[in-house]
């Protein structure tokens, strides 16, 4: 239900809002494009093409991207009007730029071409010379701005300002270019409510998808019933078109970070067991989707095949354990159990996504704690050691494994190991359906997993409905009848983990838009998370590789 209302929210506002009501550009805007209703005026350069796209925006629900490029200066341009932007005028200019296909960064270009005669392209139309007035450096997959505060604009006719790039010739995506007489810091972010009340149109005490269809209702003239203080979010004293636009940018992009960290001090390097906010942000704050070559390769430590018996299953399982180098019976170690896809096993996560490589190379460094890594074979049947097929009665036996893990695994572990017990011990983490048992685990026992990572997380533990099953019932609550619905994917505060993570990619065509749906229901259910989402990331090691890279840092600590 909340796709379909975030996909008729993306078409319905954005013709409200560029059809019937234009948003007025703030004091001293000469131009401040957003690219949700089109180009407005944007062309692509040289080879490039240029179109609207939602695969991403640094806000709201479109940017532009830039494709097709033969040559670095390749991009994006926009004629400017010398009517409007004569020689001698003083101007700020800004844009966000993001690439997701080069591994070290990219340098990104303002230039101006001023030319006497008239053409975009070097070298035709008459004389052209070129201003290069800002630039920035772009790592992959995160948005950056490049800025320049006071830029003259100097003699030419009709100057082109367009965004190249020093030598690389990849694709890339813009958005939020804005030209201003002022300052660039006095053009203020969208802002976020900072109650229940602002943004709250419908008055229902909630801010959600209801309350920017009730105030497109009322800008359209169909209702006088809105709640006057909770639709005017701009807090302006008007309703209007802005706060139709700046509310649907919250309620489809909210912050993922629902809780807030209010000391003044500096925390500490290492925020110690138990302290939830400080973890988070220490991890938050150092998120990145770039790991080094040298930490993916080559692994040391042993790995063991280890079976024991599962008293849910009633029958031998398999798992597989990993210690580190040096691992001693006279030191105790913390446990991370990783879990596999759909139709894997113990092996499943051996390879593919450098767990182990990533585990040796971060704890030889520093940069991580010695632990230990245990690979579970989670499909948990009596009748079966294997599943056949997708279906409901399968995802049940994969539910399962929260007793076979509680009752049989874990105990196993601490008897054969030198283990640390106790929730800021013990973290989960896994891909695909094993990124949707770890949420399952971290919700049914919180007190039992400190840290919690959740890669490409597979649908099924709220209703749902995918390519595979046609109507997910929900996973099943430890009462072992009652199914979970939305209201009950949460952790409440007083069992948060210590760190709770997911990660998804834009180009998944496996579980496509499920992991970013785990990741709305916990901001909608006030469970404070990081959200990782990488642009054009698959259901592979793509996402999996820099999710867990960030959380094996974070972990234990």
């Amino acid at each position: 239900m909340k796709k379909q209302i975030a996909a008729l929210l993306a078409l319905s506002l954005t013709a409200a809002v560029g059809g019937v009501f234009p948003v007025s550009a703030a004091a001293g805007e000469l131009l401040h494009t957003d690219f949700e209703n089109g180009l407005d005026g944007w062309t692509g350069r040289g080879n490039a093409k240029v179109e609207c796209t939602t695969v991403t925006a640094a806000s709201g629900l479109q940017s532009a991207s830039v494709t097709s490029r033969t040559e670095s200066w390749n991009g994006i341009a926009y004629t400017l009007d010398s009517a409007m932007f004569p020689a001698g005028t003083k101007v700020s200019i800004s844009a966000k730029v993001m690439q997701n296909t080069e591994l070290n960064p990219v340098q990104f270009k303002f230039t101006m071409q001023y030319a006497s005669g008239s053409g975009m392209f070097p070298g035709m139309g008459g004389e052209n010379t070129y201003d290069t007035f800002a630039t920035a450096d772009g790592a992959a997959g995160l948005w950056s701005t490049i800025a320049k505060e006071s830029y003259t604009i100097g003699e030419g006719s009709n100057p082109v300002l367009y965004i190249e790039t020093d030598s690389s010739k990849c694709d890339f995506y813009v958005d939020d270019i804005i030209i201003t007489t002022g300052s660039l810091s006095d053009i203020p972010d969208p802002p976020s409510p900072s109650d229940t009340k602002r943004g709250d149109a419908d008055g229902n005490g909630k801010i959600e998808a209801a309350d920017a269809g009730a105030l497109m209702q009322y800008l359209l003239g169909k209702t006088d019933e809105i709640d006057q203080k909770g639709a005017d979010f701009d807090e302006n004293g008007t309703i209007n078109a802005k706060d139709l636009s700046m509310l649907k940018q919250y309620i489809l992009n909210p912050p993922v970070v629902t809780t807030t960290v209010t000391t003044t001090t500096t925390a500490p390097p290492n925020p110690g067991p138990g302290n939830h906010d400080g973890l988070m942000e220490q991890v938050r704050s150092n998120m990145t989707l770039r790991v080094p070559d040298n930490v993916q390769n080559g692994k040391s430590g042993t790995l063991t095949h280890i079976t024991y018996f599962s008293k849910k299953a009633n029958r031998n399982k398999g798992a597989n354990v990993w210690v580190p180098d040096g691992y001693s019976e006279s030191k105790q170690y913390p446990v991370m159990y990783m879990n596999h896809g759909v139709m894997g096993d113990e092996n499943g996560m051996l390879s593919g996504f450098a767990v182990q490589e990533m585990a040796t190379n971060l704890i030889a460094s520093g940069e991580a704690e010695p632990f230990i890594i245990v690979f579970p074979q989670m499909y948990t049947d009596p009748n079966s050691e294997r599943p056949f097929g997708i279906t409901m009665d399968v995802m049940d036996r994969y539910d399962d494994f929260v007793y076979d893990l509680t009752d049989s695994l874990m105990p196993y572990i601490e008897e054969h190991y030198s283990v640390k017990t106790g929730k800021e011990n013990t973290a989960v983490a896994g891909f695909s359906m094993g990124g949707r048992e770890s949420l399952y685990l971290a919700i049914m026992h919180p007190e039992l997993f400190g840290y919690v990572c959740a890669s490409s997380p597979a649908p099924g533990i709220v209703p749902a409905s995918d390519n595979f099953i046609s109507n997910h019932l929900g996973s099943r609550k430890l009462d072992g009848v009652t199914r979970m619905k939305n209201s009950d994917f949460k952790i409440s505060a007083a069992d948060m983990p210590y760190l709770l993570m997911i990660g998804g990619g834009t180009s998944d065509d496996i579980v496509k838009q499920f992991p970013k749906e785990y990741h709305e229901l916990f901001t909608a259910n006030g469970t404070d998370h990081i959200w990782m989402e990488v642009q054009n990331g698959g259901h592979d090691g793509s996402v999996g590789i820099p999710l867990f890279y960030n959380f094996f840092k974070g972990v234990f600590k």
